[in-house]
């Protein structure tokens, strides 16, 4: 193999290629009479190479057997002129095999360390839905919730409209939080093209420890708003 396309024959087969790698690939196959041959050997020496499914850990001196075996059997041929036909096949499928084979461990020590990744993402990414609730549309036809959601020490607030009038100079969206009518800044976004817009909010130990009672959405005329100065567009009881 010259060409680095030929190079991609082995994680070709192995499924190691991005989607347009495999494109590409795919298309040199197609008019590469040597790739086409060696992927056909390749899916030969498969039907005689079993292999067990189960994740395990090969021995430290697995590679080094393989290799030493290897160098072994290509001495041994070195000696023998075979056919013409045969030349290429006799240098190429124990080569292939050895490949082949140290893929297949990499394969599986690249498995077990995926699952045990996974494990982990997912461990650290379930989140607990303490309140969700629909925001009622006060002023216009706007579209609201609002979700606080508890990950292990941390809790937040993830407010999410829709359908909300378009901004104009320096106009933001505010979201409070309110607790016996005193409000706190909870956010503040801008609105996409459509109308929606969103914003989470992270509380702190401050935040986490008030039991409010409102949160609300108002159209500020700029983001520097302490208290809120515009019309209430939505709101909910929390």
């Amino acid at each position: 193999m010259t060409t680095q396309q030929c190079d991609q024959l082995l994680d070709y087969y192995n499924g190691h290629l991005s989607e347009l790698e495999k494109a590409q690939f795919e298309k040199h196959l197609k008019s590469c009479p040597q790739c086409q041959e060696e992927l056909h050997e390749l899916e030969q020496l498969m039907d005689y190479m079993p292999f067990a499914s189960d994740v395990v850990e090969p021995p430290k001196d697995l590679e080094d057997r393989v290799m030493a075996g290897i160098l072994g059997e290509e001495k041994r041929t070195a000696n023998v002129e075979p056919p013409a036909k045969k030349k290429k096949k006799t240098w190429f499928l124990p080569s292939v095999a050895a490949a082949l084979f140290l893929s297949l461990i990499g394969n599986a020590y690249l498995f077990s360390q995926l699952e045990d990744q996974d494990e982990v993402v997912e461990q650290a990414t379930i989140d607990q839905v303490v309140q969700y609730v629909d925001l009622a549309a006060v002023n216009g036809n706007a579209r609201g919730t609002a979700s606080i959601i508890k990950q292990g020490a941390q809790t937040s607030m993830v407010v999410q409209a829709s359908e909300l009038q378009e901004l104009s100079n320096e106009e933001v969206y505010q979201v409070w939080l309110i607790k016996d009518d005193q409000p706190e800044r909870a956010g503040t976004f801008v609105t996409s093209k459509d109308g929606k817009g969103s914003v989470v909010f992270k509380f702190n130990e401050e935040f986490t420890k008030k039991d409010w009672d409102t949160v609300a959405i108002t159209l500020e005329p700029d983001a520097n708003s302490q208290l809120p100065q515009g019309d209430i567009v939505l709101a909910s009881e929390i």
